[in-house]
């Protein structure tokens, strides 16, 4: 098994007190957008879907994100040699718009969601709505895809080597995916870990959340966790994710 980040489009400019809770306020950072595909089952899997256009995102969020055309979301698959028909599993880490907005795309794929996550998204509070899309006169993209989108109650194996595991905190939600290769066991971390530095593999009790979050709790309790899977975590938001690219080769 492999684990392919895509990279579609990045957030430029950005504040790393968006990313890391109560730090680094004085530090910028440009946020990468990826999709990730594993391959070496019996078809691609996907693993969050991206944006729409950078238009899109202007119109509706308070970043500057730029993406030019051979970074397309359908344009990068093709090069990559993944036709979006033959894709049969997207999996959602969680339904914020920078993780789902293209799920139509994938018009042969079941879409796996956490069935907490599929809740909140319908009524999140205030202070989460316009992560979610709920808005006046929009409707959040993944939606699109509604009768392709399938609920998770917590751990689950997907595919021979490919198991969904609960990470909540981030939002209720927030689910990873653990991949089993020939070179280790790879943690697919979604928002839990959108950079390295939320990370600390030596003692989870020194990771720092995203400043985005529903539970605090719930976050301490994901580290912990994560710490027993063993695994290399692969952040969802790093620049630094394609340099180590591919995983499990």
């Amino acid at each position: 098994m492999t684990i392919t980040p895509l990279y579609v489009g990045r957030n430029e400019d950005v504040s790393m007190a968006n990313v890391l809770y109560a730090q680094g306020r004085e530090d910028r950072i440009d946020v990468s957008v990826y999709m990730f595909v594993i391959e070496g089952g019996d078809s691609p899997i996907v693993v969050d879907t991206g944006t729409l256009s950078p238009e899109y995102v202007t119109t509706h969020h308070p970043y500057k994100f730029v993406r030019d055309d051979e970074s397309e979301p359908a344009t990068v698959l093709r090069r990559h040699g993944v036709e979006a028909d033959d894709v049969e599993i997207v999996v959602n880490t969680h339904l914020h718009w920078d993780h789902c907005s293209n799920n139509a795309l994938f018009r042969n794929a079941h879409v796996l969601v956490q069935r907490k996550e599929l809740e909140y998204a319908i009524n999140p509070l205030p202070i989460h709505l316009r992560a979610y899309e709920k808005l006046p006169g929009l409707q959040a993209p993944w939606m699109v895809a509604w009768d392709r989108t399938e609920t998770l109650d917590g751990e689950a194996e997907i595919a021979p080597g490919v198991t969904v595991v609960p990470l909540p905190g981030h939002s209720p939600g927030s689910q990873g995916v653990v991949v089993d290769t020939d070179t280790g066991r790879y943690l697919i971390a979604g928002d839990t870990i959108g950079v390295y530095d939320n990370w600390n593999a030596s003692d989870w009790r020194d990771s720092v959340p995203a400043t985005i979050h529903t539970s605090l709790f719930d976050y301490y309790e994901t580290f912990e966790r994560m710490a027993a899977l063993d695994c290399e975590v692969i952040p969802s938001h790093d620049g630094r994710v394609l340099a180590k690219a591919p995983f499990g080769k």
